[in-house]
């Protein structure tokens, strides 16, 4: 039922070993200090002051698919690290190639895949689980006492078990895990359907085309005689709404193939191979750069829809930083995550709580 791959040899991205990162710079800052006093180097330049984002704001699609769940603050974690060696210099990402395949050859591809899974019967009072990774970088908090423009930052960070109703009339549930070990449960109310929006299987089943022409309408919020302005802006909010409905919910397999071959119309994406999620895994992405609402302070970035390059499933949406720091309150370097969203598992089951 689920073509996701596990995700093995967590390779972090910057952030995620907050405490033990501390730990050495510590112990480097030790030594160098006592390298400096017996003049054997010189010392080295102070890190550079950080500024904190605000906090990430999803699309209108995905606002909706999360709206039912009471959701508290939760943090994310230092992003901050030393620029890595070896990067490539046309990605900004360490192992990340551009690929020579256009991007509308690959849609074509992961949507045919896609065209070949099936989902078993599935009953109005089952639920849909996922469990999901959230990152977002952040700087230390007890760093970020600067002369650079702070704010707080309050979106989902870390693992998040859902279980959704089939048919939006069953109580669900919510399980986040903390970094410290601690799990809050929110119940998830019943949905409502809403208009242009999708808030469980049912409705994604009844209400999104399964044809890749009104899919691409419904991306681009056309009406049927309407044509795409060009704008790349209107290129760009039709991307992210197809990444809010492939990270937001289960979808049924025809509507997801009309999905793919309709990302495959948008102008402007390009194929990468190499490209990691925020728990590690690698694979072959479709991105866009540009400047997006929603990354805040970020000057460029990409976002991207990663796919593994077996099967070809979705795992993960990534928004990735493509500038260098410009000033001492730029942090991220050229190639780090901004955020992701990887997706770990997904199945219907019987009961909340339940396990595919």
């Amino acid at each position: 039922m689920n073509d996701i791959p596990s995700p093995h040899d967590r390779d972090l991205p910057p952030g995620r070993h907050q405490a033990l990162r501390e730990h050495l710079m510590r112990e480097i800052e030790t030594g160098d200090g006592a390298e400096a006093a017996h003049g054997t180097r010189p010392p080295v330049r102070p890190a550079r002051r950080l500024w904190r984002r605000p906090a990430f704001v999803a699309p209108a699609v995905a606002a909706t698919l999360t709206a039912a769940v009471v959701v508290g603050a939760t943090f994310t974690q230092n992003a901050a690290a030393p620029p890595r060696p070896g990067v490539d210099t046309a990605t900004g990402r360490r192992g990340v190639a551009p690929s020579d395949e256009s991007a509308a050859k690959l849609l074509e591809r992961i949507a045919e895949a896609a065209g070949r899974r099936t989902l078993p019967a599935i009953r109005d009072d089952q639920f849909v689980y996922t469990e999901r990774e959230d990152y977002h970088w952040k700087v230390d908090p007890e760093r970020s006492r600067t002369t650079c423009a702070s704010t707080d930052e309050g979106h989902f960070f870390g693992v998040r078990e859902t279980w959704w109703s089939v048919d939006g009339q069953h109580v669900g549930l919510s399980r986040e895990h903390k970094d410290n070990g601690k799990v809050v449960e929110r119940s998830v109310a019943k949905q409502l359907r809403a208009k242009n929006n999708v808030n469980f299987y049912r409705e994604a089943e009844d209400e999104l085309p399964t044809d890749a022409g009104e899919m691409y309408r419904y991306l681009y919020g056309l009406k049927s005689a309407e044509q795409p302005s060009g704008e790349k802006t209107a290129d760009r909010d039709a991307f992210e709404k197809a990444s809010a409905l492939l990270t937001g919910q289960l979808l049924p397999p025809k509507v997801e193939v009309a999905l793919y071959l309709a990302l495959a119309r948008i102008p402007g994406l390009t194929v990468y191979e190499g490209t990691e999620d925020a728990v590690g895994r690698t694979g072959v992405s479709i991105g866009m750069d540009g400047t997006f609402p929603r990354d805040f302070g970020q000057d460029r970035t990409r976002h991207e829809l990663l796919f593994d390059g077996r099967t070809l499933a979705f795992l993960a949406q990534n928004a990735v930083n493509l500038d260098t720091p410009d000033d001492d309150c730029e942090v991220l370097e050229a190639g780090d995550l901004v955020s992701s969203v990887a997706i770990l598992e997904r199945g219907v089951v019987d009961r909340t709580g339940q396990l595919p």
